[in-house]
């Protein structure tokens, strides 16, 4: 699989057969527990499964999907959730008071 990299927080392989099932998945690698929950959420995916020695991550297409539209629907809500900022609970709580 060639990796496709829209940016440097996250790299996701092109999907293809998952041998023995009938799934399509492809490998997904970051270090953001916040973009695997993104992922995990979806409901196109159906499992993700970490690879040990290498870190990587095996997510799984729901046969519902289609492979590609799935593949391309992640990669723009983890493009999204790259540039989303997570404030502290102090700055939450003044927004609240102030609206």
């Amino acid at each position: 699989m060639t990796a496709v990299q829209p940016s440097n927080r996250f790299k996701m392989g092109v999907p293809g057969e998952v041998p023995n099932r009938s799934r399509y998945a492809f490998w997904l690698q970051t270090d953001e527990r916040r973009l695997l929950e993104t992922v995990f959420g979806m409901r196109c995916v159906a499992a993700m499964k970490r690879h040990r020695p290498s870190g990587r991550i095996l997510v799984e297409i729901s046969n519902e999907h289609d492979p590609d539209e799935a593949w391309h629907w992640i990669r723009t809500e983890l493009e999204y959730a790259i540039h989303d900022v997570e404030l502290d609970e102090m700055w939450v709580e003044a927004i609240k008071w102030i609206l």
